[in-house]
C-alpha cells in the first residue's frame, strides 16, 4: 500500500477537553481525530470531504505541565453608552487567567491514504497553504519529513503511541478510554460527531503464528488476529515486528 508519511515536531501544544469551561483546563494526551481533520485542511487550504482519505497517526511528547493562559470571557453587554464612547456596549469582556495543561516537544507521525491523486496530497504538505499548527493557534510546528512510502502486510507487529478503535477494548489489557470529537462540521461548529477511542502509549504486541513476542513484552492482545495488518517497515524494529498502522476515518 502506497501512502504519505508526514513527520512533524513542535515546541508545545494542548488539546483541551471541550466540556471543561471552569477551573483547570486539562489536555487529551493525543490529538483527537477532529484535530487531525483541521490540520489536514489547513495544509490543503480548504475544507476536504470526510471520505477523501483515511488517516493514522502516532503521537508523543517529552512531558507535560501547567501554565496560565489568559481567556477572555464574553457576555451580553448592558447596552449603556460608555463615557467617552459613542456606541452602546453590546458585549462585556472579562479577562480570566486559568491553568492549562501543556504537552512539551510534541512529535506527530501522520499517515494518509487518499482515495485518489496521492501526488496532490503530497504536494499540499510539502507546500502547506497555511502556517503549520498542532493544537492551539499559537502552537507553531514544522514538518521534518513528507514522503511516500510503501506499507507492507504482516501477521504480527506492535502498537504504540496511537489511538485504537473502541471495538478492540475487550481485547486490550492496557490503554485508556477517551470520548473524543471525531468530526466537527465546518459549516456549523455546533454539530459534533463523538466517538470512543483507546489511547495506547506503551508498546502492545500483536501476536502472529509461530512468532514469539519480544522478551521484554509483557502485554499482548488477548486474542489472535484473524488476518494480516499493515506495518511501517521504516519504523523501529521491536523483536521481529514493526509498528502497526491503524487506519481511521471521519465517516
Amino acid at each position: 500500500m502506497r501512502v504519505i508519511k508526514i513527520e512533524m515536531e513542535g515546541i508545545m501544544t494542548s488539546f483541551r477537553y471541550p466540556h471543561f469551561h471552569i477551573g483547570r483546563q486539562p489536555s487529551y494526551p493525543m490529538p483527537p481525530p477532529a484535530t487531525i481533520y483541521g490540520h489536514i485542511c489547513s495544509a490543503v487550504g480548504e475544507w476536504i470531504s470526510r471520505d477523501a482519505l483515511q488517516f493514522a497517526y502516532n503521537f508523543t511528547s517529552d512531558g507535560r505541565g501547567d501554565d496560565l493562559e489568559l481567556l477572555h470571557i464574553t457576555s451580553i453587554g448592558s447596552r449603556q453608552i460608555k463615557r467617552g464612547w459613542d456606541h452602546p456596549r453590546n458585549i462585556e469582556v472579562q479577562p480570566d487567567p486559568r491553568p492549562r495543561e501543556l504537552l512539551f516537544r510534541p512529535k506527530l507521525t501522520l499517515y494518509l491514504n487518499p482515495a485518489d491523486n496521492i501526488y496532490y496530497w503530497l504536494q499540499s504538505f510539502r507546500s502547506p497553504a497555511y502556517p503549520v499548527l498542532l493544537g492551539r493557534s499559537q502552537d507553531l510546528a514544522g514538518y521534518s519529513t513528507v514522503e511516500m512510502i510503501e506499507l507492507v502486510q504482516s501477521d504480527y507487529g506492535y502498537f504504540q503511541n496511537t489511538i485504537l478503535p473502541w471495538s478492540m477494548r475487550d481485547r486490550l489489557p492496557d490503554g485508556i478510554t477517551f470520548h473524543m470529537p471525531k468530526f466537527i462540521n465546518p459549516a456549523n461548529r455546533t454539530q459534533v460527531s463523538w466517538a470512543r477511542y483507546i489511547v495506547l502509549e506503551d508498546k502492545m504486541w500483536w501476536p502472529g503464528q509461530n512468532i514469539q513476542p519480544p522478551k521484554e513484552s509483557r502485554k499482548a492482545l488477548r486474542q489472535q488476529h484473524d488476518g494480516p495488518v499493515w506495518i511501517d517497515p521504516l519504523s523501529m524494529l521491536w523483536g521481529e515486528g514493526h509498528r502497526i498502522v491503524v487506519w481511521h476515518a471521519w465517516i
